[in-house]
């Protein structure tokens, strides 16, 4: 498999090359020079990933899925503010907001609009989304976990997850000694660009459970003529966990956000704006099933309401509602050698449009997953259906092995084949883009996506770890977006398309107090059609963190930079849909206190430190440097 960049691309970012590459190999010889420092840990072995919510059983020695998890003692230490920035933390991921509510998500370097199945509490949150996912309406004060899945995703999680998946889980978890005492965290932020935000969290016992009230508003002008907006949320989470090892778990989230669309350079829209407001609410009912069994339903809805006002003074609205149900169960063997993962999924959603018109889509699947282990070696293999009344069955299947050859070596092999359904909003009309944009496209085909993966990980000492993944991705009938004369975007579908190349991360801890991770990708993409390369799919992207915490006065400072190489806007890679490569450092800096008694931190960050000129998205520029400094207190 050719996995270094083609020649084109290698010459246009050869100068970076020269200086990120040797400095990744540099980080990766420091990490190994200290595998004799501490004792190297008896086994290799996943910790508990949290995938529906619940806490399943530990998975099995070995398992050859590869799952990054940020676990709520992170977020808290790190004082990460937004599920954007808790995803940035992790290695092959990236996070770019989009111009009206979403964000566009990257996992191991993919530049497709879609394929990123996002969870909450294991249930689908964006199954009609259009390139880019609704992150902003979930506060991060009630955020558990967060865990990354990468393809080939297990097929429990569900549908569509070609790219990826992310579950993000929410809970009003009972602070340990503290049952009958209210607990409130309130944040203030200000920064450049008329930035203003603020949060209010509450703890609290009711009913012989635990609730938690959340709430958020920000406002930003934005360095744009048009990009100024105003968003708010509110969120309500109520569990009542029983002693047995049942639960019922409550939970209701509304976002709203009022904003202008600027369009890209080439096509302003100064005048065109948006409103959108979202409602979501959750019921989940956990069991145990006889002595090796667990159960988890979850009841859910969503309601999304979008205005749109063109440029030209136009209006269009836009309702979606949703209701669905998810059902798994998971039945482990004796000393937990292998688990059984059964699932349903039945979700109604109807979609009304002034320019497209009335749509609906019932979806239903079934999935089964297998993992057994035998000593060193844990197989496993899955497979699901899910049937749609508007393109039918979309099957879906998983397998791999993972093998512990030594105490400190694991090598993973898996493989998957998804069907990605076009969204409502590919089909007809995008609901996250001003309609002097976009566009749908009523005559789209599913799409078909074989993936695999050979990865070896390599523990040198605790807390010091290399991974290496070569992966590769075909996919026919890709729905990629194409420009029109009228500068409006409308998807397509290519008869084939490739991406492969190589992952490699590496953590390195010298102690608790100094810290550094780093991730790189080298790809390569091929539009069979015509040799070009995929859109927004850079032949290098690299990312390093250092941490560290001063002795006194415990502050906390956090520094990352980021490269991305040069990439195309468009499927013709034309000279002028090129998007040069562009370096972004990020400094971060916390201080704790005390405040009238209280617990309280002071922060501090900086964006582009450098101020580097670039764009996420064809004619999108950054503001450039951005300030924030904020102040947190709980009580």
């Amino acid at each position: 498999m050719n996995i270094l960049p083609s020649c084109a691309a290698f010459h246009r970012n050869r100068r970076t090359l020269i200086v990120t590459v040797p400095l990744f190999l540099i980080f990766c010889a420091v990490m190994a020079s200290g595998a004799e420092e501490q004792r190297a840990p008896a086994a290799v072995s996943l910790k508990t990933v949290v995938v529906t919510a619940e806490r399943l059983q530990e998975y099995v020695k070995n398992h050859p899925q590869d799952v990054k998890v940020v676990e709520r003692s992170e977020i808290v230490e790190r004082n990460l503010g937004t599920v954007e920035e808790i995803l940035k933390t992790m290695p092959g991921v990236e996070v770019a907001s989009t111009p009206g509510t979403g964000s566009r998500i990257s996992i191991r370097g993919s530049g497709q609009s879609g394929g990123v199945l996002v969870l909450v509490n294991g249930r689908p949150l964006n199954s009609n989304q259009y390139g880019s996912q609704d992150l902003n309406g979930i506060p991060v004060d009630s955020i558990q976990s967060v865990s990354v899945f990468k393809p080939p995703v297990p097929v429990w999680l569900g549908p569509g997850g070609s790219g990826g998946a992310i579950n993000i889980v929410t809970s009003a978890e009972k602070p340990k000694g503290e049952a009958e005492k209210a607990r409130s965290t309130v944040k203030a932020a200000a920064g450049s660009y008329g930035l203003g935000e603020g949060s209010l969290s509450q703890q609290f016992a009711a009913a012989d459970g635990t609730g938690l009230f959340s709430a958020m508003t920000t406002h930003r002008d934005g360095s744009r003529t048009n990009s100024d907006k105003d968003s708010g949320s509110l969120a309500v989470n109520w569990n009542r966990p029983q002693n047995d090892g049942s639960g019922v778990e409550v939970s209701s989230r509304l976002y709203q956000a009022e904003y202008g669309s600027p369009g890209p350079i080439d096509n302003l829209t100064p005048d065109a704006r948006q409103e959108y407001q979202k409602v979501s609410l959750d019921a989940k009912y956990t069991d145990a099933v006889g002595e090796t069994g667990t159960l988890a339903a979850t009841l859910y809805g969503d309601a999304v309401s979008l205005e749109d006002r063109s440029q030209s003074g136009s209006s269009s609205t836009l309702d979606d509602h949703k209701i669905g149900v998810k059902a798994d169960t998971t039945w482990s063997g004796e000393e937990g050698a292998g688990d059984l993962r059964l699932g349903i999924l039945s979700e109604w959603d109807g979609f009304e449009h002034t320019l497209a018109g009335e749509h609906h889509r019932f979806r239903n699947g079934l999935s089964s997953q297998y993992d057994r282990s035998f000593g060193d070696l844990t197989p496993t293999v899955g497979l699901r259906g899910d049937f749609t009344n508007d393109f039918g069955l979309a099957p879906g299947a998983v397998a791999g092995i993972g093998w512990g050859m030594t105490k400190q070596c694991l090598l993973k092999l898996k493989g998957g084949y998804t069907v990605n359904v076009p969204t409502f909003e590919q089909l007809y009309q995008t609901t996250h883009g001003s309609i002097d944009q976009t566009r749908g496209n009523p005559d789209l085909a599913e799409e078909r996506v074989w993936s695999s993966d050979l990865g070896v990980e390599y523990t040198f000492a605790k807390d010091r770890s290399l991974q290496v993944t070569f992966f590769r991705a075909d996919t026919f009938d890709l729905i990629t977006s194409e420009r029109g004369q009228d500068l409006i975007y409308r998807p397509m579908n290519l008869d084939r398309a490739v991406r492969q190349g190589v992952e490699i991360t590496g953590k390195v801890a010298w102690n608790k107090s100094l810290i550094a991770e780093s991730s790189c990708i080298l790809q390569q993409s091929e539009n069979k059609d015509t040799g070009k390369e995929l859109p927004y799919t850079p032949a290098i992207k690299v990312k390093s963190t250092l941490r560290y915490t001063l002795p006194q006065p415990k502050t906390r400072l956090e520094g990352t930079v980021r490269y991305e190489g040069s990439r195309f806007s468009q499927i013709e890679n034309l000279p002028a849909e090129e998007m040069g490569g562009y370096i972004v450092v990020d400094l971060k800096a916390t201080q704790p206190f005390t405040l009238e008694g209280q617990a309280a931190e002071g922060y501090l960050r900086v964006d582009n430190l450098f101020d580097s000129s670039y764009e996420t998205h064809f004619g999108y520029p950054t503001d450039g440097i951005v300030v924030i400094a904020g102040l947190q207190l709980k009580f």
